[in-house]
């Protein structure tokens, strides 16, 4: 009981903004693909590839390739080390574009369990970015994701049927928070969808994401309307 009631809570932390700095909205559309390939028992290569539009879905703005190698502790337990690129396009106007990116090597754990016939996931990552932009920036951030993939017709062994997702992740600045945005809390992303389960290779979502960001000068709202599938062969 204690540990529902901890992962209730996760799900449903509310962050209040009390700073004076501006308040921006943004919608935008994302598509994300997720895929893990079997080597044998113990050994996984995951691989990701997201695209995000602008603001208004004007033009592609955003390009992440991510991928690593899994180590199966167990059936329930796994870590992994990976790398990550991150592009980014802002159009300055019609002719100019302005071009930043990212380098990513990163460290994750994931634990995979069952709340009854709920398929619950928690990962924490640690990251080491360097973002190019004049300069390269070093610093270091922590990730802590939960989701919850909730069967609404299927099968007892959810084989296949439709579900509810439930997820959310918070991002924090762990070192030179000062490259970032001088605070140790960098952005909290909330996601509600409706997926199909075709097999238990194959999963598509739609649905809704609350993406709340803390920068330098402003916090940015984001309205994301995403298209996720995940696939693991």
């Amino acid at each position: 009981m204690k540990r529902i009631k901890f992962f209730l809570l996760f799900f449903f932390l509310i962050f209040t903004n009390r700073t004076v700095k501006a308040q921006l909205t943004e919608t935008q559309g994302w598509f994300f693909l997720s895929h893990t390939q079997t080597l044998n028992k113990k050994f996984d290569l995951l691989a990701d590839v997201q695209t995000r539009s602008s603001n208004h879905f004007n033009y592609l703005t955003t390009l992440l390739l991510r991928g690593a190698l899994s180590y199966n502790i167990t059936t329930k337990h796994s870590v992994a080390v990976g790398y990550a690129y991150k592009g980014d396009w802002e159009k300055e106007d019609l002719m100019a574009t302005i071009y930043g990116h990212e380098n990513r090597i990163y460290e994750q754990y994931i634990y995979k369990f069952k709340i009854r016939s709920i398929e619950m996931m928690f990962r924490t990552r640690l990251e080491q970015r360097w973002v190019m932009d004049e300069l390269t920036h070093f610093s270091q951030r922590g990730r802590l994701f939960l989701s919850a993939q909730i069967p609404l017709i299927a099968d007892t062994a959810f084989n296949r049927g439709p579900y509810l997702g439930v997820q959310n992740e918070v991002f924090l600045n762990i070192q030179h928070k000062d490259r970032v945005n001088n605070a140790a809390f960098d952005q909290n992303r909330a996601f509600g969808s409706f997926g199909y389960r075709f097999s238990k290779k194959i999963d598509a979502e739609l649905g809704y994401l609350f993406w709340y960001q803390k920068e330098m000068d402003a916090s940015y709202r984001r309205n994301v309307f995403q298209l996720m599938l995940t696939t693991h062969f």
